[in-house]
């Protein structure tokens, strides 16, 4: 018969072991890395931002990159401030599936800048909600810059080069086809061309402020560009077009 001892020796050794597998899975835990960083974004150069028009989609994306040893189902985000620093929009997707170790993701987003002007961007990951774990850049960059509409450009051309024309009424005459662009500056033009001045079209048309404008050479000496609708061709008054 084993004694005393010797039964109380296994019961040890049993204890021991048993103790070792109890603890193993809490060891193994304790070992788990939850982390993540943001490989790469678009737009991505200060130094040359993404230009667009008002009202055009932009698409703006980011890579994470999952470095920890468990999957994990990361919350990403992108935030879009305005020049004035501001908020202006945020999105916000949680991976799933979970990214599973060493694997990249690549999330998108639609950005429509309905203003012009510069926008910052900046990328966040989470490992939950409101645990940041992954930033870029360091500070929110100015990636996109948006500019005016261009004006649509007439499809048919009230006029062709070269073709005579007269003046409706008293016209204003400018240096450029803007009415921000001062008035030509001429011993011949008394602040307006006179109703019924004839001359030649040389350039256009060009959109502009809400106009479509006209380069013309008048009779007495006066170019420069005219609103189209304080014009009209001689060649439709007289029947010969």
């Amino acid at each position: 018969m084993p004694s005393m001892s010797g039964r109380c020796g296994k019961l040890r050794r049993f204890s021991w072991w048993l103790g070792a597998l109890i603890s193993l899975p809490l060891l193994l835990a304790g070992c788990a890395k939850i982390a993540a960083t943001i490989q790469e974004y678009t737009p991505a150069d200060p130094d040359a931002p993404l230009e667009v028009s008002a009202g055009e989609p932009v698409e703006v994306s980011v890579t994470v990159a999952n470095t920890g040893n468990r999957a994990r189902a990361f919350l990403v985000e992108a935030k879009v401030f305005n020049v004035m620093n501001i908020e202006v929009q945020e999105f916000s997707t949680r991976l799933t599936p979970p990214l599973a170790p060493n694997e990249t993701r690549t999330i998108s987003w639609t950005f429509v800048p309905e203003t012009e002007g510069s926008y910052s961007l900046q990328f966040y990951a989470y490992k939950d909600e409101g645990a940041l774990i992954a930033q870029a850049p360091e500070l929110p960059a100015r990636l996109i810059v948006v500019t005016a509409p261009a004006e649509p450009q007439p499809t048919t051309a009230k006029f062709e080069l070269g073709e005579r024309v007269r003046v409706m009424e008293n016209l204003n005459v400018r240096q450029g086809p803007s009415t921000a662009q001062p008035e030509v500056e001429d011993p011949d033009y008394p602040g307006y061309m006179p109703t019924g001045s004839l001359g030649n079209v040389v350039e256009g048309p060009v959109v502009a402020d809400g106009y479509t404008w006209w380069k013309v050479e008048f009779d007495r000496g006066v170019t420069g560009w005219c609103v189209e609708d304080g014009i009209e061709s001689l060649d439709v008054l007289l029947g010969r077009k």
